[in-house]
């Protein structure tokens, strides 16, 4: 059995890595080697040959830059049989050449390039290069970061009483009652600002572009209201917040539920629209209703002045009971709305 080898080589280009093509549209197709890419190694092995490799996890899927490298290992391949073996190329990652979360690019050293050649490498057909902070990690996190300013965080509560010289800067996340080191957090953040040196960066609920928090125990100490809660302010277990510019949920099939054992509160200045965003009637106030209809059928069993000087009652006094009886009833206790 032939030893396992391993290497190091420089991505030139891609072979249908972003374009699926069938084995009818043309006499190979690639669904053998999908998301293969062109390389060439930085050692001897193949007298500077470019040839495809394919990672080595299909389901876990970071596709390296033009310009980048990667570690590759040859194994079996699927014409592999077990009277006979043959053999490919896989990647396993890219070599974080640079510590830059956006791209590691350091291209044209295995080849005979001249420096202009080199310069006039571009790291793909589409992607443009930007700069982009690393998350400030914490003991335990496990982080998945993306190129763009994506990523998710498998983190913890942290004890921030340790010296300011341990961790560059406090999460912004914390569990008030227990303050246990180790209480469990998600947390789903798009777009974050960068810093102007090249720093470690936090998560901020507030000014990311988007976010999910999924908590156990934590307080997101950065997240505010368009108005304070009152009646409801404390923390109570575990939270799911998500914050963006504009929020939409939608049920394609079923109905869509808010459910809350408690209350629901929907916590806003401006105007709720029920119906569609051209709803136009106004919504009544129950308590200003009630005193309009108190009135009324007061008004109405006082009765009137006949011509003669009289009092003229109706005859309706009985009804009239039972209006003022069935008032009591018409605000309800459990849902509100705030008069405006």
């Amino acid at each position: 059995m032939n030893e396992l080898r391993w290497d190091v080589a420089e991505v030139l280009d891609y072979d249908y890595t972003y374009q699926y093509v069938s084995p009818t549209d043309q006499s190979s197709g690639n669904t053998d080697k999908l998301f293969a890419i062109k390389v060439r190694t930085v050692t001897s092995l193949f007298n500077n040959e470019v040839f495809n490799v394919r990672p080595s996890n299909i389901n876990l899927k970071q596709i390296p830059l033009v310009g980048e490298f990667v570690l590759i290992y040859k194994t079996f391949n699927e014409y592999t049989s077990k009277s006979r073996r043959r053999e490919g190329w896989y990647y396993v990652t890219t070599i974080d050449i640079h510590s830059n979360i956006n791209e590691n690019l350091l291209p044209g050293i295995t080849g005979d390039l001249t420096d202009t050649e080199i310069a006039n490498i571009k790291p793909g057909k589409t992607f443009k290069s930007k700069a982009v902070l690393p998350l400030q990690p914490y003991e335990g996190d496990f982080l998945l970061e993306g190129r763009h300013g994506n990523s998710i965080r498998f983190g913890s509560s942290i004890n921030t009483s340790y010296p300011a010289k341990y961790y560059h800067a406090s999460p912004t996340w914390f569990s008030p009652a227990s303050n246990n080191d180790g209480d469990p957090i998600i947390i789903l953040s798009n777009g974050r600002n960068n810093l102007t040196n090249k720093e470690f960066v936090i998560e901020n609920i507030e000014q990311d572009a988007s976010s999910l928090y999924l908590t156990s125990t934590q307080v997101v100490d950065t997240l505010t209201l368009s108005k304070d809660l009152t009646i409801h302010p404390s923390n109570v277990g575990s939270q799911f917040i998500g914050a963006a510019d504009r929020i939409i949920l939608r049920a394609k099939k079923d109905i869509a539920v808010i459910d809350s054992d408690m209350a629901i509160v929907l916590n806003t200045p401006g105007e709720i629209y029920i119906g569609g965003e051209d709803a136009d009637e106004s919504m009544v106030h129950g308590l200003v209703l009630s005193r309009i209809i108190n009135l009324l059928v007061n008004a109405i069993s006082a009765g009137g002045t006949a011509p003669d000087g009289g009092i003229v009652r109706t005859n309706a006094a009985a009804l009239l009971g039972q209006v003022q009886d069935l008032l009591v009833d018409m605000n309800s206790t459990n849902y509100k709305i705030k008069k405006t």
